[in-house]
């Protein structure tokens, strides 16, 4: 009963014409995996029967669907096994094999372009810690020459009131002390001097634009907190919306979605995550590179 189950099938791929590959093809996104399943579906065949045509595990099959290659034993395999998978379905495997280096080519242009843009930003937020150290010494510089000219000033003031305002006679014999006078004004003119300091809000503000906000189609809730910079690659299943950026320690990421979420990082041990208000430990899914791929909420 089996054999002609899997006869039936083969016969039903076999004559799959080339017309419906192409249209299932123009209505999913292009990626090896995406093009995979759409067919498989199409064709109404189970993990399990095509485990058994490649003579494969169903894990394996699930990477491939999902362009999890990493999950998988290398390059030379993956080619191999996009090969025959594509033949079984009726797909051209040249034309497969050529969207697979597409998508390599293109997922590594993408993250070299993370890399990029993660060390622009690591500049573009240290300038502001440069400039107020430069400003901060200017200042710093600007109330110490102050200070020194205000001490010359008044130790010279004090002298010439000395000299000109001493006054003695005598009264009954006695002698009248010398009487300082002291300029009221110039003690005003000293309390002037007093540095008025405004507050700093470049702080606060840089708290909140720490924290970046998607909204996409669904009610489901992704959050992911850097405490070392990282870049980060997220898609959902509610439609074609992705995100592709770099972080720095300190920032957080807030998805509303439609799970499962398809999350990559290159440097999983500085992030935690949570799904739906409960974090997710991912920990015995980093890899020795400390990156991770995740399917979130399945």
């Amino acid at each position: 009963m089996s054999e002609e189950h899997n006869t039936a099938n083969d016969e039903t791929v076999a004559g799959q014409p080339a017309d419906d590959a192409e249209a299932v093809a123009d209505n999913v996104r292009t990626t090896p995996g995406s093009l995979l399943l759409a067919q498989r579906e199409a064709l109404e065949l189970s993990l399990q029967h095509v485990a058994d045509e490649l003579n494969l595990t169903m894990h394996y099959v699930r990477a491939l669907e999902s362009d999890s290659y990493d999950k998988l034993p290398g390059d030379v395999f993956v080619k191999g096994y996009i090969r025959s998978y594509a033949r079984l379905l009726g797909l051209d495997p040249g034309q497969m094999l050529e969207i697979y280096g597409e998508f390599t080519t293109h997922k590594l242009a993408r993250k070299e372009e993370a890399i990029k843009r993660y060390a622009r930003r690591r500049m573009d937020k240290n300038r502001p810690w440069i400039i107020f150290s430069g400003i901060a010494f200017v200042v710093v510089a600007i109330l110490l020459w102050l200070l020194s000219t205000g001490d010359d000033t008044d130790t010279a003031s004090a002298a010439a009131d000395r000299d000109s305002v001493e006054a003695t006679g005598n009264i009954d014999g006695g002698n009248i002390d010398a009487i300082p006078v002291f300029d009221a004004a110039s003690q005003a003119d000293s309390s002037a001097d007093a540095p008025v300091v405004a507050p700093d809000t470049a702080t606060a503000a840089e708290d909140l634009a720490g924290q970046t906000t998607l909204t996409w189609p669904g009610n489901d809730r992704l959050q992911l907190s850097f405490v070392q910079g990282s870049s980060v690659d997220v898609e959902h299943r509610g439609g074609p919306q992705s995100h592709r950026e770099a972080y720095l320690a300190g920032e957080q990421l807030l998805i509303q979605g439609t799970a499962p979420f398809s999350i990559v990082l290159d440097n999983a041990p500085g992030v935690t995550l949570s799904f739906n208000g409960r974090e997710a430990d991912f920990s015995s899914n980093i890899k020795a590179d400390n990156s991770v791929r995740l399917n979130i909420g399945l």
